[in-house]
């Protein structure tokens, strides 16, 4: 976790830096979404499904001075919740992903539409809850992934907007001898507030 707060702390400041050279925009961007979260890897399908609902609050700005105000940058956390049964002995294990998604998106200027597509760098951690019948009751730990998306932002007003977005994510961990994907592919819509810091 101290790496996660070292990241948003640089984040912060970097932001904060760049935004000192132009108060009058209104660059800022708070997004809370939510959506279903696809599965990729094959184990995970056969325990919990192939879908989860998993939920997203994400600060972006849009950088000032670089190529006429088209790059935004952004830093995402998701959390997914979600229960399945093994599929031996039909017995409950939990699961929990929460991911921090730094990343950087070219804009399209149409009027009210935003279109936007970028790559992101994630930061994933997962706990799995165990049976008392399991040698262990969890498993748990991180992982860094890579991420693309492309979605739209519509605005209501200067102040209003909604987000639709489609992420595909990529991150393979190990636990002892077993590999793992945990990304997926996230379907994602809600509010988008504009403002000035």
């Amino acid at each position: 976790m101290r790496k996660a707060h070292t990241c948003f702390f640089m984040f912060f400041l970097f932001t904060a830096v760049l935004y000192a050279g132009n108060r009058e925009m209104k660059g800022s961007r708070l997004s809370v979404t939510g959506g279903a979260y696809f599965m990729q890897d094959e184990v995970f399908k056969e325990v919990y499904g192939d879908s989860a609902w998993a939920f997203y609050g994400e600060y972006s700005y849009r950088l000032p001075f670089i190529l006429k105000q088209h790059i935004e940058i952004g830093v995402e956390y998701r959390f997914l919740s979600d229960k399945g049964k093994l599929t031996v002995t039909k017995e409950e294990v939990d699961l929990m992903i929460s991911d921090i998604t730094f990343s950087l998106r070219y804009l399209f200027d149409l009027k009210r539409f935003i279109p936007f597509i970028g790559p992101g760098l994630d930061y994933i951690m997962y706990k799995e809850e165990y049976p008392p019948t399991f040698p262990v009751s969890s498993t748990k730990g991180s992982v860094l992934g890579f991420s693309f998306q492309g979605g739209c932002y519509y605005d209501f007003s200067s102040s209003l907007g909604a987000k639709v977005c489609v992420k595909y994510s990529h991150a393979q961990t190990e636990e002892g001898e077993v590999t793992a994907d945990i990304g997926g592919i996230g379907i994602t819509a809600g509010l988008v507030f504009r403002f000035n810091l």
